[in-house]
């Protein structure tokens, strides 16, 4: 099965991260980079996609469940280092 375009790619993963904007960029040595546009400020970027990985809607919903994975680990990620404070901010003021 051929690799699919790019539009094929955006449209295929619109579809199963129906809430985003999808913006991808096809490079040369045949990596695929993905922009991810959610509601409000919500953005996500994914470089280095093999393309050749992806082929076919199989390896699409593959791929979406990769990057939705990805998305996950980032935010919990995030909120467990706002939620971390370090022992010299909980001595300031004292």
């Amino acid at each position: 099965m051929d690799t699919l375009s790019k539009s094929e790619i955006e449209s295929a993963l619109a579809a199963r991260l129906p809430s985003y904007k999808i913006a991808c960029t096809l490079h040369a040595d045949g990596t695929l980079s993905a922009i991810l546009s959610g509601p409000e400020t919500d953005h996500f970027a994914i470089t280095g996609i093999v393309r050749a990985h992806y082929r076919g809607a199989e390896a699409i919903a593959r791929l979406a469940n990769e990057i939705l994975r990805e998305m996950v680990l980032s935010r919990q990620g995030m909120k467990s280092s706002r939620l971390q404070t370090s022992p010299l901010d909980s001595n300031e003021g004292r």
